[in-house]
Parts: structure tokens; C-alpha cells; sequence
């Protein structure tokens, strides 16, 4: 998923997407140890959104407590 169509979900679609990109990641982990998973690529896809979802998280979190009251 690309940077841009993550930073336009609102913060509760971005905590539901980390959570299931977690999901992803860990079921396609176990699928590669196993040997189930052709493309491992998708690992690393799985990673990648993961730590773009949590960035555009955390900045908004900041900005939140920098905001003046």
C-alpha cells in the first residue's frame, strides 16, 4: 500500500490496517518457514506498510500533542 492512500484513513482505519497487516505478516511468515509461500517478496511488502502505518500514526500523535490548546 502505497504512503498516500495510508495517510487518508482516518486514525481508527489506520489502527485497524496495522493490525491486519500484522496478521498478514505473521501467517505469511509461518507459510514461508514451511515452505507454502512461492513469492517471499511478500514479506517485505507486508513489512514496508506495516512501518508506513505506524509512521503516519506516530506523526499524528505528535502533532496532536503539539497543537496548541
Amino acid at each position: 500500500m502505497k504512503l498516500v492512500d495510508i495517510s487518508k484513513k482516518t486514525d481508527q482505519e489506520l489502527t485497524d490496517l496495522i493490525h491486519a497487516e500484522r496478521e498478514a505478516y505473521a501467517k505469511t511468515l509461518i507459510e514461508s518457514r514451511t515452505k507454502e509461500v512461492k513469492n517471499v517478496k511478500v514479506l517485505g511488502a507486508h513489512k514496508k506498510t506495516i512501518a508506513r502505518a505506524l509512521t503516519i500514526a506516530r506523526e499524528r500523535e505528535i502533532a496532536k500533542e503539539e497543537a496548541p490548546e
